[in-house]
């Protein structure tokens, strides 16, 4: 299967034949059909599964389809339309590159901001003046720049938990919570997780509506049985 055959538009089948994807992972080959469609999902899949791709290429797909990004830029508003929640500084970075590179061929590009805490908050308002088409960021940066108004969460159509089991396992159960009450009820939501512990099986079931279930590698724990450890003991020099 190619990624032509999934039906996304040309411009990012190109994007991603010039990144060398030749052909989809299997988490890609199941979530970006239902996600096409706007349905719901609910995914089991590990870091390096291609997952990053998997819930990218529909979101940018869906602006490319509506014009929705040419609008959003030209709007003097402070409103986000796709907002995707990562538990690390980290993993938003690398989903903001991952985006800038699927987007290649766009034009207008997509108006596209990373926001994590550990660094001055000022930049990250200025950046996001006029609104944002994605928005990647950290929950506690989220709800910082929503308390000084920087952003609005109200009309929020795509929303996409990424490694979910770490944003809880992390302790941002009270700040997502408070996160998820700022969105509309009305949206499409994607949740990926490695494992699905109780807390991760209640966001699913509160948050997730007849969602597209899939599963890649059964929900195990990313090490086991995966990993094997080793200590050594060398001389000091």
């Amino acid at each position: 299967m190619s990624f032509a055959s999934l039906s996304l538009s040309p411009l990012l089948v190109r994007a991603v034949s010039e990144l060398e994807y030749d052909e989809p992972t299997p988490v890609q080959m199941a979530a970006i059909p239902p996600l096409l469609q706007g349905r719901d999902l609910w995914a089991s899949a590990r870091t390096g599964s291609g997952k990053t791709a998997a819930f990218v290429l529909p979101m940018l797909h869906s602006l490319v389809a509506t014009g929705a990004h040419a609008s959003a830029l030209a709007k003097s508003t402070r409103d986000v339309r796709s907002l995707i929640v990562v538990p690390t500084r980290e993993l938003a970075v690398q989903i903001g590159e991952a985006i800038e590179s699927y987007c290649a061929y766009l034009s207008p590009k997509p108006k596209t901001c990373v926001v994590v805490g550990g660094v001055s908050l000022n930049p990250q308002m200025l950046a996001l003046r006029g609104g944002a088409d994605i928005v990647v960021g950290t929950p506690g940066r989220l709800l910082d720049l929503a308390a000084k108004n920087a952003l609005r969460l109200a009309h929020v159509e795509i929303l996409v938990l990424d490694e979910a089991d770490r944003l809880l396992s992390l302790g941002f159960e009270d700040e997502l919570a408070k996160l998820l009450a700022l969105l509309p009820k009305t949206r499409q939501t994607a949740l990926f997780s490695a494992t699905f512990p109780a807390p991760v099986q209640a966001l699913g079931e509160t948050h997730l509506h007849d969602p597209v279930r899939v599963n890649v590698d059964g929900g195990a724990a990313p090490a086991s049985g995966l990993l094997v450890q080793r200590a050594i003991e060398v001389d000091t020099d």
